[in-house]
């Protein structure tokens, strides 16, 4: 049965993504053909129904599904998160990108490894200015100047070494396992809090969603930190205080700002006892990450983010009041803010009142820290938000149902019918709505523009020579995971050193390589406006053809082409 069903996913997410492929160990395993593996866990299923019968089949499904004996609500909740699984790995980016997904996924290598910091060692620069040898997402340590520290929190990465360990590509599978989670536990949440209808209504939306979709497909720490505040909430109210210590520990852990909303669940917790039950359990991974703050940043309490009077201030507050609302109204509807009829739904439902209150005061504290952070002008740093989402879908769900079917009407089946109905047809209009808005958004399109990063580092990893140095800022991450190579980050080399400093690398025997985007070749030519090699006078070597172009020029080739030979770009797709 269960091969059965492995079968018949990968045959659904070959399906979605057009074809897939895992290089583990030297070997590839690649599919591109859905029938095959779908005929196989058909005939798999035929075979275990017989030789089991059609009751325990169908036990064995609620089993595997994890929702044996579970009602309806639970197993569509369940199929809304398989099915944020399935979109999430079919999907993925696989993408070493931007700083941020670079700070993760280098830092889960360097913690393969059993590194704190990155390896920067560069005996062709000896004397190079600390700030060159830190790729995208990182920062010389303040230290060790030349061991690049990653900005971001240790959680994510940390989660991803062990699969790392195994084969890289699996790194990648864990934020899709946190957006089903997320989705999961949104249900366990709505269940606790009102009911299962509640509970399953509020899954699919989130499930539904565009900034939980558009984050789960990318290998960055927002889905898993709202995932493990959200486990550390339902754990809390049942008074499951070990868990609930250890999953807020590990939000913290992943996003140590969540340490704010992590203190209201402690009043949740009956008596000083479980109280502090819940603090020692907490205690391991804030240790972890006390000494790792301590081992890069100097102190226990520092981080790559850099002093809060950088990061917050009151004048941050009214660009970002104009910012935030307007998205989540603009991806989530009007909707979303039946939340703040709460208190209308208190009154009705006075034992739910430290529950609910606790879980809407999260809610404030969380908004109102992302106020005064900096300011943002992209959609999708609502993904700061994604912690207190589940709880706000939740609330307004909650709120919806009650003004279309009252508690005090449930006992009676047509009551439970009508709440039935209603919560049918709010997952169903809103989300199909937000999956529109999804598309919109472009959250299927966030494969193809991320794969210049891969096709980058690749492209590096078995074209350039083992000792080649390439000069790069966007591309830094995805050339060093992906292809493997040593790079110097050209936005840190003074202007007036870039001749200098190729030419110190070429006397140490290195091959200089310089990479950049569209974007970035007007600031490369104005920054190095006097340099020889800044007006990048001569064809790229390789040329990247992604929706966003990336090209590699080898500097050697550039004295050559100057004197009248030609030069063949490759490119790469």
């Amino acid at each position: 049965m269960a091969l059965a069903v492995a079968a018949l996913a990968w045959a659904a997410v070959t399906a979605i993504a057009g074809g897939i492929a895992v290089d583990a160990g030297g070997l590839r395993v690649s599919s591109r053909d859905p029938l095959r593996p779908l005929v196989a866990g058909i005939v798999l299923l035929v075979a275990a129904g017989l030789l089991a019968g059609g009751v325990e089949t169908r036990r064995a499904l609620a089993r595997i599904a994890g929702v044996d004996g579970g009602t309806t609500s639970a197993r569509m909740a369940c199929v809304a998160a398989l099915a944020v699984l399935v979109f999430s790995i079919a999907w993925n980016t696989r993408a070493s990108g931007g700083s941020d997904s670079s700070c993760y996924l280098l830092q889960a290598e360097a913690f393969a490894h059993g590194h704190v910091t990155l390896d920067a060692s560069l005996d062709a620069l000896p004397d190079a200015l600390p700030g060159m040898l830190s790729p995208t997402g990182f920062v010389p340590s303040p230290r060790a100047p030349h061991a690049p520290v990653p900005i971001c929190g240790p959680g994510l990465g940390l989660m991803m070494a062990l699969p790392f360990l195994i084969d890289r590509a699996a790194a990648f599978l864990i934020v899709p396992a946190c957006a089903a989670l997320l989705v999961w536990l949104t249900f366990v949440f709505g269940r606790q809090l009102d009911d299962e209808v509640t509970g399953a209504c509020a899954a699919i939306l989130v499930a539904c969603s565009p900034i939980v979709l558009y984050q789960g497909v990318q290998p960055m720490s927002d889905v898993p930190a709202a995932a493990l505040w959200l486990a550390a909430l339902t754990a809390t109210m049942p008074r499951r205080v070990v868990v609930a210590g250890v999953c807020a520990s590990l939000a913290v852990l992943t996003r140590a700002n969540l340490a704010l909303v992590v203190v209201p669940l402690v009043c949740l917790l009956p008596d000083w006892k479980t109280r502090l039950r819940f603090c020692a359990a907490a205690l391991p991974a804030l240790a972890i990450a006390a000494a790792l703050n301590a081992a890069r940043y100097g102190s226990p309490l520092a981080s790559g983010y850099g002093g809060a009077d950088a990061l917050f201030s009151p004048a941050h507050v009214l660009p970002n009041l104009a910012r935030y609302p307007r998205w989540l109204i603009a991806t989530g509807t009007p909707f979303v803010l039946l939340c703040l009829l709460t208190p209308w739904w208190l009154v009705r439902h006075p034992d739910r009142r430290r529950s609910a209150g606790v879980a809407m005061l999260c809610v404030v504290l969380l908004f109102g820290t992302y106020l005064a952070y900096s300011v943002f002008d992209d959609w999708w740093y609502i993904r700061f938000l994604l912690p207190a989402l589940p709880v706000a879908i939740v609330l307004s769900v909650a709120v919806a149902l009650e003004a279309a079917a009252p508690w005090s009407a449930r006992s009676a089946i047509a009551g439970r019918r009508r709440r039935a109905v209603v919560a049918a047809v709010l997952a169903a209009s809103l989300g199909t709505w937000y999956l529109h808005v999804a598309r919109n958004r472009r959250v299927l399109d966030l494969q193809s523009l991320e794969s210049r990063f891969v096709l980058a580092g690749r492209y590096a990893g078995r074209a350039l020579p083992a000792d080649a140095i390439v000069l790069a800022v966007q591309q830094s991450g995805s050339i060093r995971f992906h292809g493997g190579r040593m790079t110097i980050a050209w936005d840190a080399i003074p202007p007036d050193a870039l001749d200098a400093t190729i030419g110190r690398l070429i006397a140490r025997g290195r091959a200089p390589y310089i990479a950049v985007e569209d974007e970035e070749v007007p600031r490369f030519r104005a920054r190095f406006a006097a340099q020889r090699f800044g007006a990048l006078d001569w064809p790229p070597s390789a040329e990247v053809q992604a929706p966003v172009r990336v090209r590699l020029f080898d500097v050697a080739q550039r004295e050559a082409y100057r004197s009248g030979a030609s030069i063949v770009t490759q490119y790469v797709r």
